[in-house]
């Protein structure tokens, strides 16, 4: 594959390199790869360490790229590379920003299974149905783009697997540059067989949800930022009661970001740290101490320009630092900030729990904090994913040891009220975090940050005195004043019931998140009592005498 796509591309006569992207094989291919290496100029090999997809791979090939256009095409030689001189042609006759092989133009030459036709065919209807584009063909594997095309691009994209190629283009036509088509020749190789009936669930469920991003989340507006070739000095903190299992998979994963110049700091309670070993590892011993005291501690030890603050049940993307920095490099930004999105594994309870918090019904206005919203400037934000400025985190005094929970939304206005500077919620600067579980661990956490925000409503109205924070207290006042009155009266009863169905019936609506419906069902009560606990928490707390600094162990 590599010597056929070499000597396409250099009988082209220009400039050109090849990009080799392994996405995590573990059949000898890497090995194979890197050999060639040494046998071809102009050659460079990508290893990824796990496959996570042909969307992710290849972003990191273009990362790894530095040529004006760039080309995509799959590794199985159904498509020849020689047609990378019809693609060119097309883009120079036309001046084209992104040229796509169709196997529906009317010039291809095909040779591949009905049902793939079949296939095609359908899911060429759904496109035209939802999308509009004025394209015929999105998954044909060999697309040439001008450079600045997917610099603009992939920092909106979020599908790393099945519909990569569909989104992409939906984010190109939104973002106004000009998509044209060109034959191909496509010869079926048979190498991956039929496309299997998850595959085709997944490709149809990730569809929705790019159409659900574009047109209801309106996710794609605003221009973020590509990323940068500078990288400012990154310091990873962890503020950790104990170690627990998923310690050693954040770890696995922070060594494995797409970034060089960082390291990670861990606070933890525990005397002995695990027999882990990495030069961009650091321990410390902070016992008795609360969240923030952890934090601060390592914030001090600290000598580099960004602090990136991260819950110990969080996993990073493996662009999460990449993502971030580049707003940063903004004067009048202090802090950049990303959803916390539930990952797809861990235990159904968890991943429930996860869902619940997404729900508008339960985060309201706030529900961006746990699933991808549009980029926008906040006020308030959790620290569980976090990135500030350390200057500007020094200048605000650090977090406040007095308010935990909480403390983030002290340090939150200190940035943005007194020290006049912007947080901006990029949505690509992502985690993964696993939740503690429905119901009763879940409930728990929820009446504690609910009793934070009651107690804020005085002390820091700014923030905390909003309409989406009473809500829940105002369901629970009138599900209990309701309940009372409907013995007064059949027609306060008709009412309380038809309101009381009213609300149950959005609870059902939005308790469909997932394929799963053993885990929608966990979300339907979950959704129910997080509204209903949330809201006996916050009345706790706006109506206690004197804001409480909860004892440690409830802190942790």
């Amino acid at each position: 594959m590599i010597q056929e796509t070499r000597a396409a591309v250099a009988a082209l006569g220009m400039e050109y390199e090849i990009v080799v992207v392994d996405d995590g094989s573990t059949d000898g291919t890497p090995a194979e790869i890197e050999r060639a290496a040494g046998d071809f100029d102009n050659l460079n090999v990508v290893l990824l360490s796990e496959n996570q997809g042909k969307g992710n791979a290849l972003i990191r090939g273009f990362q790894a790229s530095r040529l004006d256009l760039v080309c995509f095409i799959d590794a199985d030689l159904d498509l020849h590379p020689r047609q990378v001189e019809s693609l060119l042609e097309v883009m120079e006759r036309t001046g084209a920003d992104v040229v796509i092989g169709s196997k529906r133009h009317r010039d291809s030459s095909l040779d591949y299974p009905w049902y793939r036709k079949l296939f095609s065919t359908v899911y060429y209807l759904l496109i035209l149905l939802l999308f509009r584009l004025p394209v015929k063909d999105t998954q044909t594997g060999i697309k040439l783009f001008r450079r600045e095309v997917l610099a603009r691009a992939f920092p909106r994209i979020v599908c790393k697997r099945y519909t990569l190629d569909l989104e992409l283009l939906v984010v190109v036509r939104r973002l106004g540059y000009t998509i044209a088509e060109a034959p191909v020749t496509l010869t079926f190789q048979g190498k991956f067989g039929r496309i299997g009936w998850e595959a085709i669930r997944n490709i149809i469920t990730d569809t929705m949800a790019i159409f659900y991003r574009l047109h209801l989340l309106r996710y794609y507006k605003g221009d973020m930022l590509p990323t940068v070739a500078d990288e400012p000095s990154v310091s990873i903190v962890m503020a950790a009661p104990n170690l627990d299992e998923l310690f050693n998979r954040f770890v696995a994963r922070c060594l494995d970001l797409n970034y060089d110049n960082y390291d990670i700091v861990v606070v933890t309670d525990e005397h002995e740290p695990p027999g882990l070993q990495n030069d961009r590892l650091q321990f410390l011993h902070c016992d008795p101490c609360n969240a923030a005291a952890k934090k601060n501690l390592a914030a001090g030890i600290s000598r580099s320009e960004v602090l990136a603050f991260i819950d110990q049940d969080a996993i990073p993307d493996i662009d999460w630092l990449r993502n971030a920095v580049p707003y940063l490099s903004d004067e009048s930004v202090a802090a950049v900030c990303g959803p916390a999105v539930p990952p797809g594994e861990g235990s159904r309870k968890q991943v429930a729990a996860g869902l619940v918090f997404s729900s508008f019904v339960v985060s309201g206005a706030t529900n961006y904090r746990y699933t991808r919203h549009a980029m926008r400037e906040v006020d308030d934000y959790p620290s569980f994913n976090f990135l500030v400025k350390r200057a500007e985190f020094l200048g605000a005094g650090g977090y406040p040891e007095s308010f935990v929970p909480g403390e983030d939304t002290v340090l939150c206005l200190k940035l943005t009220r007194e020290r006049g500077k912007k947080i901006m919620y990029v949505p690509n600067v992502l985690l993964f975090q696993h939740r503690a579980p429905l119901y009763l661990p879940h409930l728990r956490q929820t009446f504690r940050f609910a009793r934070s925000r009651g107690s804020f409503v005085r002390k820091f109205p700014e923030t905390s005195r909003r309409i989406h924070y009473f809500v829940p207290s105002m369901l629970l006042i009138l599900l209990i004043l309701g309940l009372g009155l409907s013995f007064a009266s059949r027609y306060l009863l008709y009412a309380y019931l038809a309101g009381l169905g009213s609300y149950l019936l959005i609870v059902l609506f939005s308790s469909v998140k997932t394929l799963d419906i053993l885990t929608n069902l966990l979300i339907f009560p979950g959704i129910v009592a997080t509204n209903l606990v949330y809201g006996a928490g916050f009345l706790r707390g706006f109506t206690a005498r004197h804001l409480e600094r909860y004892d440690l162990a409830e802190q942790e």
